[in-house]
């Protein structure tokens, strides 16, 4: 909870700067970029997050990467505030929530999809030209297949859940028979 709400908060200020001075694109790829660098080099990570070391020190090394990384100015005062305050731990939520406020300010939507059995293409364009038509959004689809649905979808997006599954609507029957019993 406390993680979501800081990531949200850095995520919130990294977008407002970046927009601000015109460099969201630029700026969003170089952080992604030192967000999986971090995450493949697990002592690199380990050095940055690891308060034993002094923050002078912590920030030396940060930027001798960020230099061969060719990182753009904007981008290392955030990186170098969040070693600073402690908060590089947080950088993967921070990108998630980055990239949810990206596509949202160019009109993209992620739609995760589960189907009971794997959707034919034709399907699959019919759903994302609907939730297209009711959203306004570019939606980009992800599907994934349950079997244990029976039938029918599950579809989220925007903090949103939709079920139209079978097996949803069979446990609610259920329950509804019980009731009335």
């Amino acid at each position: 909870m406390i993680r979501d709400i800081i990531a949200k908060r850095y995520a919130k200020a990294f977008f407002a700067f970046a927009s601000e001075h015109g460099v969201l694109d630029q700026a969003t790829e170089e952080v992604q970029g030192f967000a999986a660098l971090l995450a493949d080099h697990e002592d690199l990570s380990n050095v940055l997050n690891n308060p034993v070391y002094e923050t002078s020190d912590r920030k030396a090394v940060l930027n001798v990467v960020m230099t061969k990384m060719n990182i753009s100015d904007g981008v290392k005062a955030f990186l170098l505030i969040l070693v600073e305050k402690n908060k590089i731990k947080y950088l993967a939520p921070i990108v998630s929530y980055l990239d949810l406020m990206v596509d949202a300010a160019e009109g993209r939507l992620h739609v995760d999809v589960v189907s009971a059995a794997p959707l034919d293409d034709v399907t699959a364009g019919r759903l994302k030209q609907k939730l297209a038509e009711l959203t306004n959004k570019d939606v980009l689809l992800s599907i994934k297949v349950d079997e244990s649905l029976i039938g029918g979808l599950i579809t989220r997006f925007a903090g949103m859940v939709y079920d139209g599954s079978i097996r949803t609507q069979l446990n609610k029957l259920g329950e509804n028979l019980i009731k009335e019993w």
